[in-house]
């Protein structure tokens, strides 16, 4: 009884410093939206100003091994070059 009263307490304390809440805007049905929010009052569907974070593409290396061929590898930095071949330069 007394671990269960521990682990209900530890939630409880932990659910005060949590500062999600329920975003404060209504849906198409009249409902109040189910989404949590952190820092404003409304969540990213409703939030006109959000912006979606865009998706960066990954290419592949344009370095080259010590063999002379290309790098095969993939990246996402801007520079085209792979973790290897950017610790180099």
């Amino acid at each position: 009884m007394k671990k269960v009263l521990l682990i209900a307490s530890i939630f409880a304390s932990a659910s005060l410093f949590a500062q999600n809440t329920q975003c404060i805007s209504k849906t198409k049905a009249g409902d109040r939206c189910l989404l949590t929010v952190n820092s404003n009052d409304l969540c990213w569907r409703h939030n006109p100003e959000y912006v979606k974070k865009t998706k960066v593409v990954s290419t592949i290396c344009t370095g080259t091994t010590k063999a002379g061929s290309s790098c095969k590898s993939r990246t996402k930095s801007s520079t085209g070059l792979c973790h290897q071949h950017k610790a180099k330069n």
